[in-house]
């Protein structure tokens, strides 16, 4: 103790200065863990302000200053604490509205996308339908155009085969007719040619134009029974009159057959027109399905 000053309780009562010290010990403890649980933070300021203060004034004023200063200490954390709250209230606010007008936003854009979807999906199906449709078409063109080439290859050898037989049956027939007039000729201008050989050679011809005939232009029962029976006359005196009428039918036969020839070749042309004219009319077509299915194709892919 100091000179002049009143010693304290302490020294005057030495075992209630321990009982003292105590007390202050256990109350210290109590206001510690009351620090601790409150937080780290205030425990750790009110501990250096305890241990600035445990210096100085009684125990009584050092634990009414600690009081103070937890005191203050809570109301300043109250003020941070509550300013950070309405801080993070007001973030809170804000972003919920935000993401409640982001769901909003997602959830139409979903809707929109649905539709879009189902559109597409429908647009696919009819694209999918119109393809099947542009193949089918495609097939059908080119089925069509190897059908018109065989018809016209087809119709084209026949005509050909006929065009071959018609024009060997006119061969025979202008023999014929020229070896008819020259042995229908008075004997004087025959020559040196007899009788006989003009009529062998008359025979001869008639029967090669039997034989020449078209299968498509066999000769009815009047010309072969007139045809036989001239071939049958041989030299006898109905030869004449029989070559005269024979020269006849066979010239009739001429001119048709050779009216026949022209008008097939007329319609040969006029069928290879038509011919070509559809085939380039078809492949015009061809190529526009090809070119429409592979847009449709394009647009399905995308």
């Amino acid at each position: 103790p100091t000179l002049g000053a009143a010693p304290s309780p302490a020294a005057r009562n030495p075992s209630s200065g321990v009982l003292f010290r105590e007390a202050m010990k256990r109350t210290t403890a109590c206001v510690l863990i009351f620090f601790a649980l409150a937080g780290a933070t205030v425990a750790s300021d009110v501990v250096q302000k305890i241990s600035l203060r445990a210096a100085s004034g009684t125990p009584v004023e050092r634990v009414v200053n600690l009081l103070k200063d937890l005191k203050e200490k809570l109301e300043m954390d109250e003020k941070k604490e509550q300013k950070t709250y309405d801080k993070y209230a007001c973030w809170c606010e804000k972003t919920t509205a935000r993401k409640a007008a982001a769901i909003d936003e997602a959830n139409n854009e979903l809707r929109a996308l649905g539709q879009d979807i189902l559109s597409l999906k429908g647009k696919i199906a009819t694209l999918a339908a119109e393809i099947e449709q542009l193949e089918a078409d495609i097939a059908a063109n080119k089925k069509a155009q190897a059908e018109a080439t065989a018809l016209r290859q087809k119709e084209n050898a026949a005509f050909m085969a006929e065009a071959d037989e018609t024009k060997q049956a006119l061969a025979a027939l202008e023999k014929a007719i020229l070896v008819l007039v020259e042995g229908s000729k008075p004997s004087a201008l025959l020559q040196q040619r007899s009788s006989a050989e003009t009529t062998a050679e008359a025979t001869m011809a008639v029967k090669n134009v039997v034989a020449a005939m078209p299968v498509s232009k066999a000769l009815n029962v009047k010309q072969l029974a007139l045809l036989d029976e001239f071939l049958s006359a041989g030299a006898g005196a109905k030869y004449t009159p029989q070559s005269w009428t024979v020269q006849g039918m066979l010239k009739d036969m001429y001119e048709t057959f050779a009216t026949d020839l022209m008008t097939a070749h007329e319609a040969e042309a006029t069928a290879n027109t038509n011919y070509e004219s559809f085939m380039a009319t078809k492949a015009a077509e061809l190529k526009l399905l090809e070119k429409t299915k592979a847009k449709k194709e394009e647009e399905k892919a995308e």
